[in-house]
């Protein structure tokens, strides 16, 4: 606020809750991850859920691209996409325009798979949205959003 004191770094035992609270809640995220990945058998994992959401509008993409938004290397994404086409959910081919881009479409079975996987992760969060308080769904979200452009800038 204009005219007002700067805020005072946080106490110490502040920042050692903030510090413990941002660690359990990112091994949280880690072992859901982990969880997902090994009670979806023919299906997609959350960090595959995030390579190929994109696709689902139908349009293919170049493996950069969608690297690049799922926040993983083109290395990683194309790993990830080698088990993904062996299990029949994308395809790959060289772009028309300029061959050294590979793109990237899901199949039939994966737009099927990708759309369960997004039903299981909405009704999910509709359960956990549930569980807060109406306060603390306000509070939740704001947070929640706030944290992610702090995170970003990292």
């Amino acid at each position: 606020m204009p005219g007002s004191a700067p805020s005072a770094p946080p106490a110490p035992a502040d920042l050692a809750a903030f510090e413990a609270a941002w660690s359990e809640f990112f091994a949280a995220v880690r072992r859901v991850r982990a969880r997902s990945a090994r009670e979806q058998p023919g299906g997609l994992s959350l960090s595959q859920l995030n390579l190929v959401r994109p696709l689902a509008d139908g349009e293919p993409r170049p493996v950069g691209e969608l690297a690049e938004l799922a926040g993983v290397a083109a290395p990683t994404a194309t790993r990830m996409l080698d088990c993904l086409e062996r299990e029949g959910f994308v395809t790959r081919a060289h772009a028309r325009h300029d061959r050294r881009v590979v793109t990237v479409e899901l199949t039939a079975e994966g737009a099927r798979v990708l759309d369960e996987k997004i039903d299981a992760v909405r009704a999910r969060q509709r359960e956990l949205f549930e569980e807060l308080s109406p306060a603390e769904r306000e509070q939740g979200a704001t947070l929640l959003l706030r944290m992610t452009d702090i995170v970003d800038r990292l």
